[in-house]
């Protein structure tokens, strides 16, 4: 399922940078015809206007392995659900990380639910466990002699045990906290991305009217629009950043799964 789901995220990601490439092409057409109008007039060389078709065909070219990688992820999805490979695929909208799940975030008492539901620090409780009883069985037979070769190394790996599992106990902690920092982290980034979205609203609407004024090009206007669809694309790629740190957040403390 964690799987699944980091599939899901991945390939929303890709589709929006197919979509941003998409809008960069088409930038790009608009950029080559004035181009192409400044080198008739004398204005730009040759090498200067076969450098911008060079960057289209980059462009294209990117694009192609782009949507090629998105169609890879989707036969994956559809195998991960049973589908088959070649299946349309609709993907529903990414989550919402709401205020009150921010909220509700307890660090310390979420931690304490993900140690108890971790099969990595049950596993090695046990093994604990099972050096624990090793040491009290030979270590008794062998009257605690610390002269005795056996005692020694039953001693040795009764210590091990002993640090092994209190290195995962605290690389699990080590962790979830970062986790939980993460999910603050990118919780800070988004707040910060719609702002600059509604700033970049607010050039567009100027930018229009200043067109409508005629007092700058269409060019000027498409450049405005574009702006606008980068910071669109920021919030979007903030909004996946922090539903994949909430998720695996939840992950760890509901099931004990830290993500690799």
């Amino acid at each position: 399922l964690a799987a699944g789901e980091s599939l899901y995220v991945g390939l929303l990601a890709l589709e929006d940078q197919s979509a941003a490439l998409t809008r960069q092409n088409a930038a790009l057409d608009r950029t080559i015809e004035e181009v192409k109008l400044r080198y008739e007039l004398g204005q730009v060389s040759a090498m200067t206007l076969q450098q911008t078709e060079a960057g289209k065909a980059q462009v294209e070219s990117g694009k192609a392995a782009l949507d090629a990688a998105v169609a890879q992820l989707r036969r994956q999805l559809n195998a991960m659900i049973g589908e088959e490979l070649t299946a349309p695929l609709t993907l529903n909208a990414l989550p919402e990380v709401t205020a009150e799940q921010l909220a509700s975030m307890d660090v310390e008492k979420d931690l304490e639910k993900a140690k108890a539901a971790s099969y990595d620090l049950y596993a090695a409780k046990l093994t604990l466990e099972d050096a624990d009883e090793e040491y009290k069985d030979k270590a008794g037979d062998l009257g605690y002699n610390k002269d005795n070769y056996e005692y020694i190394a039953v001693k040795h790996r009764w210590q091990a045990a002993q640090y092994t599992y209190n290195a995962a106990v605290q690389n699990f902690e080590l962790s979830f906290r970062s986790l939980y920092d993460s999910v603050q982290s990118y919780a800070s980034a988004l707040n910060a991305a719609k702002v600059s979205l509604e700033c970049e609203r607010s050039d567009l609407a100027a930018a229009q009217l200043r067109y409508e004024q005629g007092t700058i090009s269409e060019n000027a206007l498409h450049t405005a629009e574009d702006e606008l669809y980068t910071a669109q694309d920021t919030v979007s790629g903030a909004e996946r950043d922090l539903f994949t740190a909430y998720n695996n957040y939840r992950w760890a403390v509901d099931y004990g799964l830290l993500a690799g």
